[in-house]
């Protein structure tokens, strides 16, 4: 379904939603399809055996997220700043967001098992 929204079919009002900021801004399929696969991971993992794995995760549900927000939010035509740069910083943002939300969580995880 992903992969039609972003060749212009949309099935719903959402569809529509998502359809129109691809159509307005240059956004990438790839993140897209790395948060669904976060999604999964979630349904099948709530234990990582280092940090390795942990930014991994990570990366999937919350660095794809920042990702996706970089062509919206925009750069400035007047900043001297690399697009690579801003996107690495964009991706660190997410995954620091996700440590922070896992660290929050923690005790309350652990009272749960």
């Amino acid at each position: 379904r992903l992969g039609d929204i972003f060749n212009g079919c949309s099935y719903d009002m959402l569809d529509c939603a998502l359809a129109d900021t691809i159509q307005r801004f240059p956004l990438d399929i790839k993140p897209f399809k790395d948060m669904i696969q976060g999604m999964r991971m979630d349904t099948t993992k709530d234990r990582y055996e280092n940090f390795e794995e942990l930014y991994n995760y990570c990366y999937y549900v919350a660095g794809t997220v920042a990702l996706m927000s970089v062509p919206i939010i925009a750069k400035s035509p007047e900043s001297l700043t690399h697009a690579k740069s801003i996107y690495h910083t964009a991706l660190c943002l997410g995954i620091g967001n996700q440590l922070t939300n896992i660290l929050r969580d923690v005790g309350e995880d652990a009272s749960m098992g």
